[in-house]
C-alpha cells in the first residue's frame, strides 16, 4: 500500500512515507472502531477491492441489491 500511495504522488509536499504512516494510523484509530461496531450488528460487507474494476463493481452491486434479488 505504501508503494502504491508513494507512486500516486500528486505534487503534495507531504506525500512521503512518514505522513502516509501517520494518516494510516489515524484511519485505523478512528475508522476501524466504527467498522467493528457495525460489523457486530451484521451491517458490514467486505469486498476484495484488489480485483479488476468490473469484478469489484459487480460485488458492490450485489451488496446493494434488494434482498429478493440476492436470493435469485
Amino acid at each position: 500500500m505504501e508503494k502504491r500511495l508513494l507512486g500516486w504522488n500528486q505534487g503534495r509536499e507531504d506525500d512521503n512515507i512518514e505522513t502516509i504512516k501517520k494518516r494510516f494510523k489515524v484511519f485505523m484509530e478512528s475508522s476501524i472502531p466504527v467498522v467493528d461496531y457495525y460489523a457486530s450488528k451484521d451491517k458490514v460487507r467486505k469486498i476484495d477491492a484488489a480485483k479488476p474494476i468490473a469484478e469489484v463493481f459487480e460485488s458492490v452491486k450485489t451488496c446493494f441489491a434488494p434482498v429478493h434479488e440476492k436470493a435469485a
